[in-house]
């Protein structure tokens, strides 16, 4: 049995298993939030819509073309230069909205159990709506070398950056952009709130 093999399947079985549960669990997800009328108006959980809508997209965008290639042999972005570029920025644009919205809703979660009047003024559906909003701007911009940089390679015909200058920052914004910061901001601010949790039961 060959290392390929194995792949194949974890990306046929894998990736259907979680195309299905990844769906299914994030529709739900934005219907709740989206549907009941208290939850559209707390910054934490339209946070959590923001986080689901591009989750969903992000699943739609990426496994089903994984699937087909490891069931068919076959990669849909060698055909076109436009899904080539278009693919990649959209997986790297949702991905790192998808993280900040996470570390907002975390972070949002401090604010809102603070003690301090100051600190909890910030937790407000209007501020809410501004950070979502210069989030997607600040992705999209960052997505933009992806649209110059990504193509369909002639020789592999696989499509792939083609720029080593770009390649290397892409090894470090992942490391710290999609790895580092969002585990590091999401532990602290948890820590946080905890501590705050903990001590207003002390209070009581």
């Amino acid at each position: 049995m060959s290392l390929t093999y194995v792949s194949q399947e974890l990306n046929t079985y894998g990736g259907s298993v979680l195309l299905v549960i990844g769906t299914v669990g994030n529709a739900i997800n934005i219907y709740i939030f989206s549907s009941v009328k208290t939850y559209r108006t707390t910054p934490c959980t339209f946070y959590f819509l923001i986080v689901s809508i591009h989750n969903i997209a992000y699943i739609l965008i990426n496994l089903p073309l994984r699937i087909i290639g490891a069931v068919y042999n076959l990669d849909l972005t060698t055909n076109s230069e436009f899904w080539c570029k278009a693919r990649n920025f959209l997986i790297a644009y949702l991905g790192l909205t998808s993280f900040t919205c996470s570390c907002l809703t975390t972070v949002d979660q401090y604010f809102a159990t603070s003690r301090s009047v100051r600190l909890r003024r910030f937790n407000t559906i209007r501020l809410a709506y501004r950070l979502v909003f210069i989030t997607i701007i600040i992705w999209c911009l960052h997505g933009i070398p992806v649209l110059i940089f990504y193509n369909t390679v002639p020789v592999t015909g696989h499509c792939s950056d083609i720029n080593p200058t770009y390649v290397s920052y892409v090894s470090v914004y992942v490391l710290i952009f999609q790895c580092g910061i969002p585990g590091s901001v999401m532990v602290l601010f948890g820590c946080l709130t905890y501590r705050n949790l903990f001590l207003l039961r002390r209070m009581f």
